[in-house]
C-alpha cells in the first residue's frame, strides 16, 4: 500500500467516526419526544403529555417514558395546543390554573370529554367512552376526578403576530403541582389570509338559539360577529359567509332588489350584501356603526358562495318557478336546449348583472356560483354542460363550482365548449384522482376542491370521523398540499338537530353532521352568558386547525407561493413523508410533529436546511438490515397448506408459512393491518376474500391463490413492515382461467399495472425504494377487482455496501480496510472489487469513498 493509499485510508476512518458520532448526536437533536411522564408526578397524582393528536383514553396507561416540562412550538399569528394528563391514586377534585407567558400571549383551557361510541364507524374505532368534546373551564377551575383514570386537559396558545420570535416560560399548576411549560415561537408568522379555501356548512341560527342570543341588539351581533371570528380563527370558511345578510337566495334568485333591467340595487343596509361584504369579505367595514374595529385584523375571507342551488338533483331546473313575471317550464331547461326563451333570455341577463354588480363593488374575484351538487347520471351531466354553457356565456369571469370530480362525461360533453367552464370541481375524497385534475388544473386552468362523506372510510382518511385516530384531522393540511388542491367543503359543522353528546352516530359514522358541540351536554339552550360566551369544539375541529395551518408553514416555505402542479416545489419533499398516496400516508404523530418543527425552524432562519428524518420503525422486523421477504396471498387456513409456524420475530405473533419454489412465503389472507403482526390491509375487510383456482393449467400455487376487495368500491391499501432500503419486487395479479379488463398495481408509488387487462396475469418486476419502514401496495380501479396473487420483495444493494445493511458506513469503511490490497482468489468480484479486475487496489478505493461521500 502507497503512502498516498495510507493517508486516504486514515483520513476515511477518521471521517467515518466523525460522520458516525455526527449521525448519532444529530438523530438525538431531530427527533424530540412528545409522550412521557412528566417528573412532577407524585403519589397523590401521576401527571404525563402527550401530543393533541393523540386520543387519551380513560384507560391509558401512563407512559413509561419520563420527561420534565412541556415543550411547545408555534409562529407568530398561530394557535397551538397542548395536553397534559392527570390520573390520580383517590377521587377527589384538583384545580387547574396556567400562569401569563407575557407579550400578549393568550391562553384558552379546556377538559377533554367523552361521548360513548355503541357502534364503531369502521376498523379504526372502537366502542366505549371516546374522547372528543373540548369543554370550556375558566383558569382556576375545579374539576373532579376519579381513581386510576386519566383525565386530559387541553390548552389551546395563542401566539399575536406582534409578539417577538424566542422562548417564553410559564407554569401549569393541577392540584397544586406545578408543570413548567417552554413556548417556543418561530421567527415568522401565519399569513393573515387563508391559503387553503374552505365551504363549511354551519348554522348561524343554531348557535344564537342555543347561547340563548336575543334578536336583534349588540348580543345579537356581537355573536354574528364572533361566530365567523372563531371560524377564520380556525382557518375555516363557512358556508354562508354574508349571513344575516346575502346576495342571492335558493336557486341564486337575487336577495338583494333586481329590476329585471339590468341593475341590482342594495337597499337592505346590515341586511343586505354591501355591509356584511365589506366587513367579512374585505375585513375593514364596520358593519353600519355596530362595530368600531375592522374585522380579523382587516383581512376578510378569501372566498364565498354567491349563489348556491336549491336542491340535490343535478338535472332539474332549480331556478326560480317565476322570474321577473315570467313561468318558468321545461322548454326553458337543457331537454328544450334553447337558451332564447324569454325565461332564459330574462334569467341569463340577470346573471351578467349578478356579475357586474360583483365586479362594480370588488368582490367578483372571491366569488363562484355553487350550481349543481353530486351529478350522477348522464341527464345530471346533460344539465350540468348545457346551464354551465349559458352561464359562462353570461357571465365568463364569475367562477362555477359543481361537487363532482372531473369527470369525461362532462368536460368532454358537446356543450362543454370552453376551458373553465367548470371553475372548481369538488369531489368526495373516495373519487379523487389526481392525474385527472391535475390535468385540468394544468391545461384547462380548472381548480380541485375535496369533500368528505360518511362513506369516506378507510384506506382514505377522514377528518370528520369522531371515532378515527386524531391524526386523520392532521393529514388534511398536508393531503391539500401535496395534491395541489384549493380547497375542502363539508356539508354541517353544527346540526344539533339529534344530541351529539349522547347520539353521536348518523348513517352509521359517528361525528357526521358536527364538529361543534352544544354549550349544554342535555343539547338545550343555556341561560345568556352563563359560559363566559365560549364554543365547544370537538379534537378534531382544533387538529383541522392545525392542519390548515401546517398548510400556512408549506406556504411560507414555498416562497409565499402556492404550490405549482406538475412542479417541484419547496415543501415536497416533507410533505412526502407524511402524504405517500392519496390512500397512504404516515401516522406517527410524533414523526409529523418533528418534521413540522424543524420546518418551522427553517422557515424562522434558525436552521440552513431541514435534517432529513425518517419515521421510527414500528415493528422488529422494520429494525433490521434489508432481507428478502415473500407473501402468498390466500386463505391461510386453506391450500396450499401452511408449511411451518413460528413467532418468527418474538413479539407474541405466530406466523404462518409455506414453502415453495425455494422460498419460505408468509401466508397473508384479509387480515386488517396489525402492529404486532406488522402487516395487513388498512381497509376494513369485512369484504374481502380470498379464494384458489387449480382447475385450470396452471399449477404455480402461488398464481392460483388470491385475494381481493368484493366490493371494489375504491383502491385498497395493504401494508408489510420492513427496513428502508431499496428492493426489487415481483409482484403477480390475475386469475388463472378468467381475464380481468382493469387491473392496477401501484407499490411505494411505482406503478407495476397501469388500468391494464390480464390474460389471465400480469407479473412485473420493478425496483422501488422504502423510506418509512413500510413497503405500500395501492391495488385496484373503482367498481373492478384486481386479484393480489404474491410478491417477492429482494433487497438490492449497492457495491459498496459490503454489509448489506442498505446504507454505505463506517461498517463498510472497516470491512473495505481490512481487504484492501487483496488479489481475488475466486475470480473478479470479490468483497471489495467494484470494478471487476480481481484486485482491491486504489482504483476501488477511489469508486468506495465516492459511495462513501454520497450514499444515495
Amino acid at each position: 500500500m502507497t503512502n498516498h493509499q495510507i493517508h486516504t485510508l486514515c483520513t476515511a476512518l477518521f471521517l467515518s467516526f466523525v460522520l458516525t458520532a455526527a449521525t448519532v448526536w444529530a438523530q438525538d437533536q431531530n427527533q424530540e419526544k412528545y409522550t412521557y411522564c412528566l417528573t412532577q408526578s407524585t403519589g397523590n397524582y401521576a401527571l404525563w403529555t402527550t401530543l393533541p393528536s393523540e386520543r387519551v383514553f380513560k384507560d391509558d396507561a401512563v407512559p413509561s417514558d419520563t420527561g420534565s416540562g412541556i415543550f411547545v412550538y408555534a409562529a407568530k399569528n398561530e394557535f397551538e395546543p397542548f395536553q397534559i394528563i392527570v390520573q390520580p391514586g383517590v377521587s377527589g377534585s384538583v384545580s387547574v390554573d396556567i400562569g401569563d407567558f407575557g407579550s400578549g400571549i393568550k391562553v384558552q383551557l379546556y377538559q377533554v370529554k367523552y361521548v360513548t361510541i355503541t357502534q364503531a364507524t369502521d376498523n379504526l374505532g372502537r366502542t366505549g367512552d371516546y374522547p372528543d368534546p373540548l369543554w370550556p373551564l375558566e383558569t382556576g377551575a375545579s374539576v373532579s376526578v376519579t381513581a386510576g383514570e386519566n383525565t386530559a386537559f387541553w390548552f389551546n396558545v395563542h401566539v399575536p403576530v406582534s409578539t417577538p420570535a424566542g422562548d417564553y416560560t410559564s407554569h401549569v399548576n393541577i392540584g397544586g403541582i406545578d408543570i413548567p411549560v417552554t413556548l417556543h415561537i418561530f421567527n415568522f408568522s401565519i399569513p393573515e389570509t387563508l391559503h387553503a379555501k374552505s365551504q363549511m356548512n354551519v348554522s348561524h341560527q343554531t348557535f344564537l338559539t342555543h347561547y340563548s342570543v336575543p334578536c336583534c341588539g349588540s348580543e345579537y351581533w356581537m355573536y354574528v360577529d364572533k361566530i365567523k371570528q372563531y371560524f377564520i380563527d380556525h382557518r375555516l370558511t363557512p358556508k354562508s359567509v354574508l349571513w344575516s345578510g346575502g346576495l342571492t337566495s335558493g336557486g341564486a334568485a337575487p336577495y338583494i332588489d333586481y329590476d329585471c333591467s339590468g341593475t341590482m340595487t342594495d337597499n337592505d343596509g346590515i341586511w343586505g350584501f354591501d355591509a356584511p361584504a365589506q366587513r367579512y369579505i374585505d375585513g375593514a367595514g364596520l358593519l353600519e356603526g355596530k362595530f368600531y374595529q375592522s374585522f380579523n385584523n382587516g383581512t376578510g375571507f378569501p372566498s364565498f358562495m354567491a349563489a348556491t342551488c336549491s336542491n340535490n338533483d343535478a338535472s332539474a331546473d332549480q331556478r326560480p318557478t317565476t322570474f321577473c313575471g315570467l313561468p318558468r317550464s321545461a322548454a326553458d331547461w337543457y331537454t328544450a336546449n334553447d337558451p332564447t326563451t324569454p325565461y332564459n333570455r330574462k334569467w341569463f341577463a340577470y346573471i351578467t348583472a349578478l356579475r357586474n354588480y360583483l365586479s362594480s363593488t370588488g368582490f367578483l374575484d372571491k366569488a363562484y356560483y355553487y350550481f349543481a351538487n353530486e351529478p350522477q347520471d348522464q341527464a345530471d351531466y346533460d344539465a350540468v354542460a348545457w346551464y354551465s354553457r349559458y352561464l359562462k356565456d353570461a357571465a365568463p369571469d364569475f367562477k362555477l363550482m359543481v361537487s363532482e370530480e372531473p369527470r369525461p362525461e362532462i368536460f368532454n360533453h358537446a356543450d362543454y365548449i370552453q376551458d373553465g367552464q367548470v371553475d372548481i370541481w369538488l369531489p368526495v375524497l373516495n373519487n379523487y384522482d389526481p392525474a385527472i385534475s391535475h390535468d385540468r388544473k394544468k391545461n384547462h386552468g380548472e381548480e380541485t376542491w375535496i369533500y368528505f362523506l360518511h362513506d369516506t372510510r378507510p384506506p382514505f382518511f377522514n377528518p370528520i370521523t369522531l371515532d378515527h385516530p386524531g391524526i386523520e384531522s392532521k393529514l388534511t393540511g398536508w393531503f391539500l398540499w401535496k395534491y395541489r388542491i384549493g380547497g375542502i367543503a363539508y356539508y354541517s359543522m353544527n346540526n344539533w338537530s339529534q344530541n351529539p353528546w349522547t347520539d353521536p352516530i348518523n348513517s352509521n359514522h359517528n361525528g357526521d353532521l358536527f364538529m361543534l358541540y352544544p354549550p349544554s351536554p342535555a343539547c338545550s339552550p343555556i341561560a345568556y352568558g352563563s359560559n363566559n360566551h365560549r364554543f365547544v369544539p370537538s379534537i378534531r375541529f382544533e387538529l383541522m386547525r392545525d392542519s390548515l395551518e401546517d398548510y400556512e408553514y408549506f406556504h411560507v416555505m414555498n416562497d409565499n407561493s402556492d404550490p405549482r402542479v406538475d412542479e417541484i416545489n419547496a415543501p415536497d419533499a416533507q410533505v412526502d413523508k407524511i402524504i405517500k398516496g392519496v390512500a397512504d400516508y404516515t401516522r406517527d404523530s410524533g414523526f409529523m410533529y418533528n418534521l413540522r418543527r424543524l420546518i418551522g425552524l427553517y422557515n424562522g432562519g434558525e436552521i440552513a436546511e431541514i435534517p432529513d428524518i425518517t419515521p421510527p420503525m414500528a415493528h422488529p422486523r422494520g429494525a433490521g438490515n434489508p432481507g428478502n421477504y415473500y407473501i402468498n396471498f390466500q386463505n391461510p387456513d386453506g391450500l396450499p397448506a401452511t408449511t411451518y409456524t413460528e413467532d418468527t420475530y418474538n413479539n407474541g405473533y405466530t406466523y404462518r408459512y409455506l414453502t415453495y419454489a425455494d422460498h419460505d412465503y408468509l401466508q397473508v389472507g384479509t387480515l386488517e393491518y396489525d402492529q404486532i403482526a406488522g402487516f395487513g390491509w388498512l381497509d376494513d375487510t369485512e369484504h374481502f376474500l380470498t379464494g384458489r383456482d387449480p382447475w385450470g393449467t396452471e399449477q404455480d400455487e402461488r398464481k392460483i391463490t388470491y385475494a381481493y376487495d368484493d366490493y371494489a368500491h375504491h383502491p385498497s391499501v395493504f401494508e408489510f413492515d420492513l427496513p428502508n432500503g431499496t428492493y426489487q419486487v415481483e409482484a403477480s395479479v390475475g386469475t388463472p382461467r378468467r381475464v380481468r379488463s382493469h387491473n392496477r398495481l401501484v407499490i411505494e408509488g411505482v406503478t407495476f399495472v397501469d388500468d391494464e387487462a390480464s390474460e389471465n396475469y400480469i407479473v412485473r418486476t420493478r425496483e422501488v425504494t422504502v423510506r418509512d419502514g413500510k413497503l405500500t401496495l395501492d391495488i385496484g380501479i373503482r367498481d373492478y377487482y384486481t386479484m393480489i396473487n404474491y410478491l417477492d420483495i429482494e433487497a438490492v444493494y449497492a457495491l459498496s455496501d459490503l454489509d448489506h445493511n442498505g446504507q454505505v458506513d463506517s461498517t463498510d469503511l472497516a470491512l473495505f480496510a481490512g481487504v484492501f490490497g487483496a488479489v481475488c482468489e475466486s475470480g473478479p468480484y470479490c468483497l471489495g472489487d467494484f470494478d471487476g479486475d480481481a484486485d482491491v487496489d486504489g482504483a476501488d478505493l477511489a469508486d468506495f469513498m465516492q459511495s462513501f461521500s454520497n450514499p444515495e
